[in-house]
């Protein structure tokens, strides 16, 4: 099983009761594909970046979800068949703050992330 994280946005006139209803079917769709979601984080009412359909405020949700590669599949349909959200993401989390970590420790030992190892001296023989 992968670790994906989702954000979708939902129209700010909706009621709050419209976003949970859309949580529960993604973790619906999740559940039947043998996922569970680890985190459910509602950022709230934001104002877009850029307009979108004639919005220019949206409600966002963010998920994050262990599940098969199947089910970002119907989650993705789901999310694009309803006319009430406005734009959504389903990305694989790379697992970036272990990556993140392990960088910041070489580098508090005095090695860079990316560094090649140093070459090695050159001898030269006596004749």
């Amino acid at each position: 099983m992968k670790k994906y994280e989702c954000v979708f946005i939902l129209r700010a006139d909706q009621p709050e009761a419209a976003m949970q209803a859309r949580v529960d079917r993604c973790k619906e769709i999740i559940a039947a594909h043998g996922g569970e979601v680890t985190l459910e984080n509602h950022w709230g009412v934001r104002r877009l970046a850029y307009e979108i359909e004639f919005e220019s405020r949206g409600n966002y949700m963010f998920l994050k979800f262990n599940s098969r590669g199947t089910a970002v599949a119907d989650l993705d349909k789901f999310l694009r068949q309803d006319d009430q959200i406005l734009r959504h993401l389903v990305v694989v989390d790379e697992e970036w703050a272990e990556r993140n970590r392990v960088s910041m420790a070489k580098r508090r030992a005095g090695k860079p992330a990316d560094a090649a190892p140093a070459p090695a001296p050159i001898v030269e023989a006596a004749e």
